[in-house]
């Protein structure tokens, strides 16, 4: 199994795929791991990096659980690359974004999937999951179908999304959504980091495109797509529709 070990000898589980300019995945959670497996090459001839975050999956389960560790152990996985394609889901979005404003010159372009801006989700999240819970004997699955659209087919998604399957880590998420909410004027870093920005978001996310609004007024290069019919993970729900968003940004 492919790894990367960090400055501080913690193995990150890694894997690369194509050839060309890199692209580096970053996972959502905080606390779990990479649920990337189909999602769609943004371009032939590009190289695409997929990995696990420190304490989650394949990684090594230990910390530190900061932002800054974060950051670092996403420039061990730019493995000396001059400049990179960032795509971050979610948690991953926020975390591309710290990345963006320590290393902005290693940016060629930014694409944050699914983001909940600068202000987290609306006040509305925690009663629009209610009303999607679906019926299932697991109910960590019944939780991950309510970010599907088709409420038909959300469990059979959720199941294959968290194939392989692994145990969340709470610990990590409570440390790093912690301190990100603490973060002092993100809009003001967000200011600065003016690489070509594409913001993509499902329509019927629980977190409504419009949470994305602060970034659109604070990242002065940026652009928005906003999927019909998907939710949470266009990639999986609308492939053609998120392959053409990313080609068309990237061309």
């Amino acid at each position: 199994m492919p790894h990367s070990t960090t400055d501080d000898g913690c193995r990150l589980w890694t894997e690369a795929t194509g050839d060309g300019p890199p692209v580096v995945l970053v996972h959502g959670g905080p606390g779990w791991w990479d649920v990337f497996d189909d999602v769609p090459l943004p371009l032939p001839g590009f190289r695409v990096h997929r990995w696990d975050q420190r304490g989650c999956g394949r990684s090594d389960r230990r910390g530190p659980y900061t932002l800054e560790r974060s950051v670092a152990d996403l420039e061990t996985i730019r493995d000396g690359n001059d400049k990179i394609i960032l795509i971050g889901h979610s948690w991953g979005a926020a975390l591309a974004l710290q990345y963006a404003a320590a290393h902005l010159d290693h940016l060629s372009h930014l694409i944050l999937v699914s983001s909940t801006g600068l202000n987290g989700p609306p006040p509305s999240y925690r009663d629009r999951v209610a009303e999607r819970l679906v019926p299932s004997a697991d109910p960590w699955i019944a939780r991950i179908a309510t970010n599907f659209a088709d409420q038909t087919t959300a469990l059979e998604q959720a199941r294959r999304l968290n194939t392989p399957r692994f145990e969340p880590n709470q610990e990590c998420a409570d440390a790093l959504l912690a301190e990100l909410r603490a973060v002092p004027d993100r809009a003001g870093a967000c200011a600065r980091i003016d690489v070509p920005t594409l913001l993509i978001h499902g329509a019927e996310d629980l977190r409504p495109p419009y949470v994305t609004d602060s970034l659109l007024r604070a990242l002065p290069n940026a652009e928005r797509v906003v999927l019909d019919g998907v939710a949470h993970y266009p990639w999986v729900e609308d492939p053609d529709g998120f392959q053409k968003a990313v080609r068309t940004f990237l061309s």
